[in-house]
């Protein structure tokens, strides 16, 4: 024996094993995160356990295209038709990945559950800063939380049909709402699990949803007595808005971004994501593109199976049962292809992912309230900020959305009308919020952004303009009228809801907030000392010098 080996005997060091090494690698990275989550400011409270995949998992969920293609899908055919949407769909994925890169960009060097809120605070000039981010954290979290309702909505409405399809009276309004709302708890009571709990459900939840939507495709492309032909799809058009049909052309990109809206929520998730500086941004991009392509072939598969677009909206229109309700046009379009049993089949599966979808939605919207609320951005914001220490999930949070969310389902009772206002506010708010900080990359911060691990390199302006430009031209449509004549029912209320919410959020912001909201925390101007946990805000010292500078 060498002396070498003598010694190392001698020592009796037990060899390193492979797991020892991934364990020391990701106590390693772990404290990466923590450190560059402390250089932004903030204090580790949130579990860490998301993975990679649970990343993306947890994103390719929340974004749903399938659900949200459902949820969108009686204005695809009214607006346009086959050939509108089809194109509609290409042009806007395109643009939205562009979007996701830039928003990815971003994301990399503030990886922050305030996501949106937080880039443009870090953007924006010092000054200005507590302003931009105010109003475009009220913005971001009025698009989720009304995601939410939408998606609780779409999932009774789906129920609704399954009941529908057994020849039954369809559901009151009141039964409706508080199946929705208890919905929306039992959404809410899996959120309090501890995140790679979580994680896992979402997991299941991206396997089952890319197996449905294959099922849904293979099955609908094979028993379909009679298919489209693929010029109508690609070319043939329909208006049933009253409109012009250039006119019909811009707006139908409602439904695309509708549909793909939601993309960056695991930068929402970045706080409980390990490596999160590239894991997030990664994610936003990748299921941005998943989407893109898993939307577009399930959009083919159910447009395949209409011959005749005009024929079938005025038959299901026709097809009125005792109260005057109509069975929903995605599962009208499974009725066209498959007898009874099928078509119940595949709406049991597209109504699993309605519930899936709600899941992560809640997650995204409760990670970024907590975020805002941390940051005190809400009046009384740090009774909203608690966590649960069981299991580290933002109890507070949850609660509120719980009951902010079960209060815009009750506007149902009241008005329907004025329930489908605050949806309609869902993607217009989100379009904005994206917008800011893009903005704001390319503008304000030009020069001074430091690029992240995952960046665009000397493409990174030229695409952040392309995606101001285009995020500008759509927030504008969003808010164009729909249908004509337009009446108080039909009417697009998007622009009416968002100049409520600034309005409300203006008088609280002139009224209070400015005297002391600091916005996220910038460490590279600010060095007040941290509280326990969160920012500096109406709980401390104001480090305003003069309100007159942020208004």
């Amino acid at each position: 024996m060498s002396s070498f080996e003598s010694s190392s005997s001698s020592m009796n060091i037990p060899p390193q094993t492979k797991s020892d090494y991934e364990n020391a690698e990701e106590e390693k990275q772990e404290a990466s995160d923590v450190r560059h989550l402390e250089e932004m400011g903030y204090k580790q409270e949130l579990h860490r356990g998301f993975s990679s995949f649970m990343s993306f998992a947890f994103c390719f969920t929340s974004t749903s295209v399938v659900v949200s293609i459902a949820l969108s899908f009686d204005y695809t055919l009214k607006t346009g038709g086959s050939g509108v949407a089809v194109w509609s769909w290409m042009i806007g994925s395109l643009f939205t990945i562009l979007v996701a890169y830039s928003l990815a960009e971003i994301c990399s060097v503030y990886p922050n559950a305030g996501s949106v809120y937080h880039w443009s605070g870090q953007l924006a000039s010092a000054d200005s800063a507590p302003l931009i981010s105010y109003f475009c954290g009220w913005l971001s979290f009025v698009g989720n939380v009304t995601g939410d309702a939408s998606y609780c909505s779409g999932f009774v409405s789906i129920l609704n049909a399954v009941i529908m399809l057994h020849d039954k009276p369809s559901l009151s309004t009141t039964d409706q709402v508080l199946i929705s709302i208890i919905v929306l708890f039992t959404w809410s009571a899996i959120n309090t699990l501890r995140i790679n709990q979580q994680g896992w459900i979402n997991n299941l939840s991206a396997i089952f949803q890319l197996s449905a939507t294959l099922i849904i495709v293979i099955v609908l492309f094979i028993m379909t007595p009679k298919h489209a032909t693929v010029h109508d799809v690609f070319f043939s058009t329909y208006n049933g808005t009253g409109l012009p049909f250039v006119y019909v052309c811009c707006i139908s990109i409602l439904s695309t971004l509708f549909s793909l809206s939601g993309y960056a929520g695991s930068a929402n998730l970045a706080e409980e994501t390990k490596d999160a500086g590239r894991t997030a941004p990664k994610e936003i991009v990748l299921t941005c593109i998943c989407s893109a392509i898993a939307g577009f072939v399930y959009l083919l598969a159910v447009l395949f199976t209409i011959p005749n677009i005009a024929q079938f909206v005025k038959d299901n229109e026709e097809n009125e049962n005792e109260n005057g309700d109509t069975l929903d046009d995605t599962v009208a379009t499974f009725k066209l292809a498959l007898s009874y049993h099928g078509t119940l089949i595949l709406t049991i599966l597209l109504l699993i992912s309605f519930y899936f979808a709600g899941v992560a939605s809640i997650t995204s919207t409760t990670r970024l309230y907590f975020s805002l609320a941390r940051d005190g951005i809400f009046p009384l914001s740090h009774y909203f900020r608690w966590i649960y220490e069981g299991t580290k999930a933002p109890l507070a949070a949850i609660i509120s959305v719980f009951v902010i969310n079960s209060i815009l389902l009750l506007f149902q009772l009241i008005s329907t009308t004025a329930f489908y206002a605050f949806i309609t506010l869902s993607t217009s708010s989100l379009q904005i919020s994206y917008l800011i900080p893009v903005l704001l990359r390319c503008t304000t911060a030009r020069k001074t952004f430091v690029l992240g691990e995952f960046n665009l390199g000397k493409l990174s302006i030229p695409i952040a303009i392309i995606s101001s430009i285009w995020l500008t031209i759509t927030s504008i449509i969003l808010c164009l009228p729909q249908e004509y004549p337009m009446t108080w029912t039909n009417m697009n209320y998007s622009i009416v809801a968002i100049v409520g919410v600034l309005f409300l959020a203006g008088i609280y912001w002139f009224v209070s907030a400015r005297y002391w909201f600091t916005g996220p925390k910038r460490t590279d101007f600010d060095t007040t000392p941290l509280l326990s946990g969160h920012v500096i805000n109406e709980n401390g010292a104001s480090r305003i010098s003069s309100p007159a500078k942020h208004i």
